[in-house]
């Protein structure tokens, strides 16, 4: 190209320094209409410390530097702004305390003794109260039940010399017992044959003992004969 067109920083190329061209890959063309405006601005940022290189790391470095310096700077002008104003309306008025617009500090003579404080009275203590064992009501003794007769036993009847036994059996009078109780022979003293010789009543043999043949012949021949029948009544 022309003399005007310089080398890129890398080497590779030569660019255009008044922005007017633009490199399209094989040659330089001319930029026209809003490629033109860009390619313009584009070369005036080239100008600009930080974005010549073209390198995007870079250039954001310098995009952040650039605004906090601006950023920086607006600080400063607004602190200058604000002392102007204020050495105008004659600075700052200092607030008062309430204590010196208000309150007076009293005087020692004005403030008062302090008074002791009168002792306060020790209550002693009540005694406890003593509990009054309250009166046990005593036992009344229960009544005994009264002992109930005990019955009378029969009157024993009498039995005219014949042994006591269960059945009233007897010598007094009554009927002739041709079939003595079972047990008999436990009250009554009973020849050997009482049981097998069953063939009469019962009577008393002379030697004092019972057969049951009375009234037969032969009744009590080993025994002294028959005495007296044994009635029942």
């Amino acid at each position: 190209m022309g003399s005007g067109f310089g080398m890129g920083t890398d080497g590779s190329r030569p660019f255009p320094p008044d922005g007017a061209w633009r490199w399209n890959g094989t040659g330089w063309v001319a930029v026209v209409g809003a490629d033109s405006a860009a390619v313009a601005t584009g070369g005036a940022l080239r100008r600009v410390p930080g974005f010549r290189t073209r390198v995007p790391w870079k250039m954001a470095v310098a995009a952040v530097a650039y605004l906090g310096m601006g950023g920086i700077a607006l600080i400063v002008l607004v602190a200058i702004v604000a002392g102007a104003i204020g050495a105008a309306t004659g600075g700052f008025t200092p607030k008062r305390s309430p204590v010196a617009q208000g309150v007076s500090t009293p005087s020692t003579d004005q403030i008062p003794a302090p008074q002791s404080p009168s002792p306060t009275p020790i209550a002693s203590p009540s005694p406890p109260p003593v509990a009054v064992p309250s009166a046990k009501p005593s036992p009344r003794p229960s009544p005994k039940p009264s002992p109930k007769p005990s019955p009378k036993p029969p009157p024993v009847k009498s039995t005219c010399g014949a042994p006591t036994n269960p059945w009233g059996y007897n010598f007094c009078g009554g009927q002739y017992i041709y079939s003595p109780a079972a047990a008999f022979c436990s009250y009554f003293r009973c020849i050997a044959s009482f049981w097998t010789s069953t063939n009469g009543y019962v009577d008393q043999c002379v030697d004092g003992t019972y057969s049951h043949s009375g009234g037969r012949s032969g009744a009590c021949s080993h025994h002294g004969g028959e005495r007296r029948p044994l009635y029942r009544p």
